[in-house]
Parts: structure tokens; sequence; C-alpha cells
């Protein structure tokens, strides 16, 4: 593909258009940036970005990725520029400071002594007592992507005391400014030099066009919702895309890319990344910043990042979460090899569809290839209207289908790909954040973030021999992946694993010709790499010695009902999540689904309303037994994320079909269920429910009130502020007024501030973990170490809870929106506000040490 693509002549044609833009655009900001760019190393860099796109084998792409990463381009190329114009070596500076960073990876002393984050700055700082130009310019190292300064234009001094700082800001500032003026005005200008330049020979019919690639399209997309106030659960949203040309994604198909393009920042690394510094600044980026958070696509225009910095209110703020991310990102990987050769040999059967179900197990989806189109007689005289209509229904459900499995083969190709690149190296998966806090590895292929697929790719790079325990628990993980024992307790799964030890070793030898005990499991990958390393550690004379890198998992039990409960100190809400001591592990979803049978007994019982008692009475025929768990498990789930009450109907509704109940008999039971599970979770978690509810009406009064009417805000533990993003734009006399959309900001207040509280947790155990030297990693509540250090890990994970926990977290956030109150409104609303923003609920008996005990509390 990448042959016809130079034949066309893209690069060059880039290169014109940005040539015409250059000459064309005389108002600002194009005028400053364009002056001095490099118009062949700008359309060299866009033409990669786009053999990236198109590579994908994706036919749409969203439109504000594109315009992202081309502006992104120019304004690197534009900041190059200035380096090399000024003489400042930005890369032979960093080389010498991160030189000296590396020492901490090799050096024990200093990894107890210092955090990632104050190596790094006392590495820069030993580089300035020899380099007296550095005094005062560490945001040449740390901060955000702003060219470097020009001492004459901008009358920078340079004098004994270094550069005027006070000159430095005001120049840093009008950078943040031309940018953010690029950055909003840029985009389109771009990208329809882009469209313009991209252009391909293909067929239509028997002639020949020349065709642009790209077209913007709006697409509606229809999102199955969990939580969606709409009937159905089913709600549409707009998305503007980038369109990839059929006729040419049918040539991508026929002459695939010879290579897999990818942009650098989104691989892993083969070497420790640069730490993020204070405020957020650094990153993994070795020349450039990143951002700590992600930015938001919906509102493009607020910077979570900007936003963040702002209510920073001195330097070392939030420290913690920046430590944690460091630590997060400096863990070394290596590619678990049998695993890869396993998923290699799955992979290669994707070409025949026989192995579909087999190949289904595993989520590895079929090659596009393995789709017929069915054809269209070019004419509609030959056929009757409806068998035409037919046929072109066939036709174009059978393209659908051939495109969605090229990109999920292509995914999947991927992940391979860079498996095998990666092979023989060790890895490292910077972090960054969302706005709520919660962490996440950049790179979006490869990591140990993602399925099964990509966690059975992975092992730690550091080895540690099993121990005493270490064989235990790689015994206990096993069976936790296999997945048939989740209600059982420790030692029944240890009991189980025992007895069918024959099979596990005979999984780990014979994989695909064996007794095959592995693929009944939940996660069969997953279950196949513990087998293999339980097969290795016995193959020594003393298992114990056995130097393991697979990671264990410990995952939180419904980790978002934990954190309510602990909030609340619900004493039966801790009991049913584990939070309490327990004989076998507590399901919350058995515990509300026997509560809910308890009620419907009583009210078959003791209903009087005749309607009402010929509805129970169906539904008893139709489900004569217990109330299923499963029924109600999906509404349980999703109460901390802020269900609604049409939300969990359609739920119970669709797990109630499944089990062959009629559509319109189901619509009715699920109104009764529904009306009862909520009784029962306000019962079980009494205390929980009432602060969920406080959180709404509080975020309804912030958003919503005329003296406030702003979006909902509050301060993490560990200091880190948090903004929802769900407002829109306004300008008042050329101030910007962000107008929170209200509906967002209340339904979305209650699960994002609980999983800033899980993520400040996750840091915690982070921070903890390393500074006792154990290697970690988390995928939000589920947290993986060696097996040698899994019962270290859960002390931590355990006093860290309890730690946070005991902190006023209820209170300060009262305290937090208390401040938006001020002394312009009117002395009724106030008062009303400020009674509001009081917590009255009562709290439980819960006793948050007992979890110091809890073995299931994360299992």
């Amino acid at each position: 593909m990448e042959e016809l693509i130079e034949r066309w002549g893209w690069r060059e044609s880039i290169f014109k258009e940005l040539e015409k833009l250059a000459s064309d655009i005389v108002s600002e900001p194009f005028k400053t940036v364009f002056s001095s760019l490099d118009l062949e190393e700008v359309a060299h860099e866009i033409y990669k970005c786009i053999l990236a796109w198109l590579s994908e084998g994706q036919s749409l792409i969203p439109l504000s990725l594109c315009q992202s990463q081309v502006v992104n381009i120019v304004w690197n190329v534009y900041c190059k520029g200035y380096d090399n114009l000024h003489q400042f070596n930005r890369e032979e500076t960093l080389n010498k400071v991160y030189k000296e960073y590396l020492e901490y990876f090799f050096d024990a002393e200093l990894a107890r002594k210092f955090t990632l984050r104050e190596h790094w700055m006392e590495c820069f700082n030993k580089l300035k007592e020899t380099d007296q130009k550095l005094n005062g310019i560490e945001f040449l190292l740390s901060d955000s992507n702003l060219p470097d300064i020009n001492l004459r234009e901008h009358e920078m001094e340079y004098n004994n005391n270094g550069y005027d700082k006070l000159r430095l800001k005001i120049y840093e500032e009008k950078q943040k400014d031309l940018k953010a003026e690029f950055t909003e005005k840029a985009p389109s200008i771009l990208l329809n030099a882009i469209t313009k330049a991209c252009r391909a020979k293909v067929s239509v019919g028997k002639n020949v066009s020349i065709v642009p690639i790209f077209s913007n399209a709006h697409v509606s997309e229809q999102e199955k919702s969990e939580v969606s106030a709409e009937p159905q659960g089913v709600r549409y949203k707009t998305t503007m895309m980038l369109r990839v040309n059929m006729r040419f994604m049918d040539l991508v198909i026929k002459h695939e890319f010879e290579k897999i393009h990818f942009e650098n920042f989104r691989l892993p690394m083969l070497v420790p990344p640069r730490p993020w510094l204070d405020r957020g600044a650094g990153g993994p980026l070795f020349t450039r910043s990143r951002k700590s958070f992600r930015e938001q696509v919906a509102n493009p225009n607020l910077s979570v990042n900007d936003e963040m910095r702002k209510r920073l209110t001195f330097k070392t703020q939030a420290r913690p979460v920046f430590d944690a991310l460091n630590d997060l990102g400096s863990t070394p990987w290596i590619i678990n090899r049998p695993m890869l050769d396993i998923l290699t040999r799955l992979f290669e059967m994707c070409f025949d569809k026989e192995n579909e179900s087999l190949l289904k197990l595993f989520g590895i989806p079929l090659h596009p290839s393995t789709v017929e189109i069915p054809q269209l007689i070019n004419t509609r005289q030959m056929q009757t209207r409806e068998e035409y209509f037919s046929k072109l229904k066939e036709h174009q459900k059978a393209i659908k289908t051939r495109n969605e499995l090229n990109s999920l083969y292509r995914f999947m190709l991927y992940r391979i790909v860079l498996a095998d690149f990666y092979r023989d190296k060790v890895l490292y998966f910077p972090h960054d954040m969302d706005f709520r806090g919660r962490v996440y590895p950049i790179s979006p292929y490869l990591n140990h973030m993602g399925d099964d697929i990509n966690r059975c790719l992975l092992l730690f790079a550091r080895g540690r021999p099993l121990g005493k325990k270490g064989l235990h628990w790689l015994k206990l993980h096993t069976i936790n992946m296999y997945g048939h024992l989740k209600r059982e307790s420790h030692e029944t799964r240890l009991k189980y694993a025992d007895e069918n030890l024959d099979k596990i070793i005979d999984s780990a030898e014979r994989p695909f010709d064996g007794e095959k005990w592995w693929l009944d499991a939940d996660s069969p990958l997953l279950t196949l790499a513990s087998a293999i390393e339980i097969r290795n550690a016995l193959s020594m004379s003393d298992p114990a010695e056995y130097i393991s890198h697979l990671p264990v998992h410990q995952d939180g039990s419904c980790n978002g009902l934990q954190h309510y409960a602990a909030l609340g100190r619900d004493f039966q809400g801790g009991q049913v999540v584990n939070l309490l001591p327990s004989e076998k592990p507590q399901d919350v979803y058995s515990a509300v689904a026997e509560r809910v049978e308890k009620k419907r007994i009583f009210d078959e019982e003791n209903e009087t309303d005749a309607a009402k008692k010929e509805m129970l009475s169906k539904l008893r025929l139709y489900l004569p037994q217990p109330i299923p768990r499963k029924v109600i498990k999906q509404t349980v789930m999703t109460t901390v994320y802020g269900v609604t009450l049409i939300g969990a109907r359609e739920q119970i509704a669709r797990q109630l079909k499944a089990l062959d109940v009629p559509e319109e008999e189901a619509s009715t039971f699920a109104k009764y269920l529904t009306a009862r599970t909520f009784e029962c979770l306000g019962e079980t978690f009494k205390a929980s429910m009432e602060i969920m509810e406080w959180f709404k009406k509080c975020a309804s009064a912030v958003t919503r009130k005329a003296g406030l009417c702003r979006p909902m805000e509050w301060v993490t533990p560990l200091g880190l502020p948090v903004i929802q993003p769900y407002a829109n734009n306004r300008y008042i006399n050329s101030d910007l007024f962000l107008e929170p959309i209200n509906m967002k900001q209340r339904g979305a207040f209650p699960p994002n501030f609980v999983h800033s509280l899980d993520s400040t947790h996750m840091m915690l155990t982070t921070l903890y973990c390393r500074r006792a030297g154990l290697t970690f990693a988390a995928v939000h509540d589920c947290y993986w170490t060696h097996a040698c250090s899994v019962d270290k890990m859960n002390e931590f994970c355990r006093d860290q809870f309890i730690a946070l926990y005991n902190q006023p977290i209820i209170e300060d956030l009262s305290q937090s929106m208390k401040k938006f109150l001020h002394k312009d409104l009117p002395n009724d609303e106030f008062l009303e506000l400020d009674d509001l923003f009081t917590p009255k609920f009562k709290r439980g008996e819960l006793n948050i040490e007992d979890i110091r005990n809890s073995v299931y509390f994360f299992s």
C-alpha cells in the first residue's frame, strides 16, 4: 500500500498545500507560527501521521483526534525551530540529566532516599552547578510545550542571578496565548489542506477516477447505556468523523500495508520515563512535555490541565499523585514469550471460519476476508423491488461486518506484532490520568490494562523467588482466573488446585493436545499463563527458589460499594462487600437477590390489590425459583454509577427476557423488581444511599442556582483538584465562563467522586509498595505484585484504605462547597445552601479497623 501512496505523491501534495497556507494566510496566529516553520519537516511528519491512521484499517476516524494530532505536529516543529534558532540543545542538556537519573534504577540506596521526582531534580540541580546558564529555567526541562526564549527579541537579561524570572513569566504567558489561539483556529484549516492533498486512483465501474481519500461525516452512534435515562436504555449521539473513502478501503484490504505505522508516544518505552514533576510538569516524552491529565474530547476548548493548575494553591500540592504516576510508570515489564507463541498460533487460525467458536473463547476475531460480500445485479429491472432491496440489505450488512472485523483484526494484529517486536526487550508503560485522577498507561495498544490478551502477554521484568508462600498464591491466582469457585473460601480453592494439579500441569505442557482444562476457565489465557508458571515452579527441586515473574492479582469486591459503605460506615453493606472478616467471600448480588425474594414472598402473602396479586402470581409462574442473582446484578453494580429508575428497569427487563419471559410481561415484572431492588439497597446501604442522594442534591444546587452556576469541583485527599468538565464555554466581556451542563453535572458527581477516592486508595498503596521495595501495578481496583509479596501488598492495601477513611472526607467536601457561597447571595438563599451543604445523615456502626482482618476485602 505504501508504494501506491508514494506513486500518488501525497507527501509532495501536502507540502504544496502548506506552502499555499504560508503565503495566503497573513492573519495571526498563523503568521507567527508559519513564519519560522520548516514546511518540509511538517509535511513529512503529517504524511507519517496519515499512514498511521490508514494502517489501522478504520473507515471512520474521530475528527477531533485527527485535528489534535496535526496541530501538535505543526506546533512541535515550530518549537523545534526556536530551539535551533537560539542554539539551545535541549536533547544534549536532557541527556546529561538523564544519564545521572538512570543511576536510581541500579542503586537501592537512592531508591530508599528519594522519590523519582526528587532524584530527577537532584540530578538537574547538580548540572546547574556546572552550567550557570541553566539557573532559573527549570521549565525548559519540565514545563509545557513552549518554544525557548529569544534573548534579544524579548529583552531577557542574563546576569549573575540568572534570567529575569518576571519577564520569563510574561514571555511564557504570551506563548500560552499564542498556542491557545492557534489550537482553536488551525484544526479545520490544516485538515482541509490534508483533504485537498490526499487523493487516489480508484475504480468506479469500468472507469478510473481520482478521488479525495478523506471527507467529513456526521456519524450517528447508537449507544447502549447501562445508566441511561432514555427509554429502552438506548441513546443516540452525533460525532464528527473523518471518513475514509470506501473504495480506498477496498484497496487497503486487497493491498495491505507492508509496515504498521505507529506514533512513538503511543508505544511502550524501552527506558524508564522522565518523571512527572510538581504541578504535573515534565512527563515521559524525552524532549517535550505531555500533559498529566487526558484532555476531554467532549469539550476540547476546556483544558483539564489548565483548570487543575489554576486550582493548585501551592507548588508542592498533589505531589503524592505525581509520585504515584511515576512509580507506576517505572515498573519494568517483559513479554511472556510462551504465551506470545500460543497467541500467535491462535491468531493464525483466524483465516478459517471453522475456527470461529474456538477463537471466540479468547476474543480473537476472524480475518475480514472470511466474510463473503453478496454481489448486486447491476440493473433493478432483472429483479422485483422486494428482491433488490433484500439483496441490498444483505450486501450492506456483509460490508458492515467485514469493516468491523477489519478493525478488530488490525487491533489484534497490532498487539501480536508489537509483542513480537518487544519479545526480548524490557518495557515501561508511562501513565497519565483522567480528570478524576484515575490512572491509565499512555500506550493504547500494548499494556497491562487491556483485556486478557494484553494481560497474558506481560510479565514483571524483575523476578522474585517464590519463597515460603509464593506457590500458595500462585495456586490461588490460577483458581481465581479459572473463575468457577469465586464464592468459595481460600482453603476450598487451594484444595481444588491440589486435586486438579495434574490437569493444571497438563494444560501447561499440552495446551491444545491434552485435556484442555484451561479452556473451561472464565479467563482461559490468564489461567494458562498461571498454569505454566506453576509447572515451571514444580519442576524445581525446591519450588521456593523458583524465580517468578508472573503478576498475581488481588481484586476489590464491588469496589464502588466498598467505598460507599466505608463513607457511611454501613455495617450490613460493609458485610456483604467484604469490609468485615468472614469464612467465605460475601456476595453483594446474592445478598440483595435474597432480600428481594423475601419481599416477593411477603407481597405474595399480604398483597390485597387484585391487579398486583395477579402480577405476582404471573411472576411466580415465570420465575418459580428464588430471584436469580443475575437478574439484579447489573442494577446493583451500576447503582454506584448513578443508574436511574428507568435505566434499572431496562437492565432487569433484559435479564428477564433472557430467561424466556415474554417482552410485555418482562416490562411489568421489571417495574416491580426494580422498586424492590432499590428498597433492598437502601436497607443494606442505608447511610451510603443517603450520601449518594446528598451528593446529587448538592451538585444540582452548585450547578443550577443562579448565584453559583458553576461546574462541580473538589480536592482529593491527596490534594488533587478535580473539576467536572461537563460545561459549555461562554464569554462575558471577553472572560471565559464555564456554563455547567446541569444533568450531566448532577448525575456524574456521585460516581466521579467515588472514582477519585478509589484512585486515591490505589495511589497510596502504590507509594507504600515502592517505599518497601515491592513491584506493583494496578488496573483501577485490581492490584498486582509478585507471588512472594502478595501478603505485604495486602497489608498496605488495607492499612491505606483504613487511613483514607479515617479522614473527614465528607466534612472536607462540605467545607469546600461552602466556599462557593459568597456575600452577594440573597440571605435566604445563602442560608438555604449553607444548610444543604451541611451533611445530616447518620453513620452506621461499621468499625473501619475491622477491614485489616478481612481476607476477602481484596482477594
